[in-house]
């Protein structure tokens, strides 16, 4: 008895952002063995998220489009679904619409360092550096990055990271004569 399955159309999406991802980490070893530093890792680390966010939402784009109330978990557009502080990073971002795949887990990280929180309290404005506002339409993506100042970072390099992931980049107020907290 010959029995003939034919693959969904997502599963081939889904295995071609996965190929793309695989393809991505594998040029990202290629660099060579020694250990990055600190800054190349943390931008290591948000273009390997930014790659992987990218390959679930194109996996998860059929259904996204179906209704932004089942994207967004219900929540009225606009208002915060959730965040996920990573420390380690200097960063807090707040979901405002579709949050892919499994955010808590996406939120910890390879690391482990982010902490995901389903609520609708907005991030902290103290010691910002910057933000960058990442929206997709089709995908239903509606994120704003909060960026805080940490040593060996400069808002260049954010704002660089935010130009990589297509994001609209922001630079924080400061105080007058130009030595701020960068509070909101």
């Amino acid at each position: 008895m010959n029995i003939r399955i034919n693959p969904s159309p997502v599963a081939f999406v889904s295995l071609a952002s996965l190929g793309c991802l695989v393809s991505f980490v594998s040029l990202a070893c290629l660099g060579g063995c020694s250990k990055p530093s600190p800054e190349e890792q943390k931008k290591a680390e948000d273009q390997l998220a930014a790659a992987l966010a990218s390959a679930m939402q194109s996996s998860l784009a059929p259904s996204a489009t179906s209704g932004a109330s089942a994207a967004t978990g219900g929540g009225a557009p606009g208002t915060i679904q959730s965040t996920c502080t990573n420390k380690a990073a200097a960063k807090c971002t707040e979901h405002l619409g579709a949050e892919g795949f499994d955010p808590a887990q996406t939120c910890k990280g390879l690391a482990g360092d982010g902490v995901y929180s389903k609520s609708s309290t907005p991030c902290s404005h103290d010691n910002l550096i910057g933000t960058c506002t990442r929206t997709d339409a089709s995908s239903g993506l509606n994120d704003i990055d909060y960026h805080y100042k940490q040593a060996g970072t400069t808002a260049a390099d954010d704002k660089s990271i935010c130009d990589i992931q297509s994001g609209v980049w922001a630079a924080a107020p400061t105080a007058a004569g130009g030595k701020g907290k960068g509070k909101k």
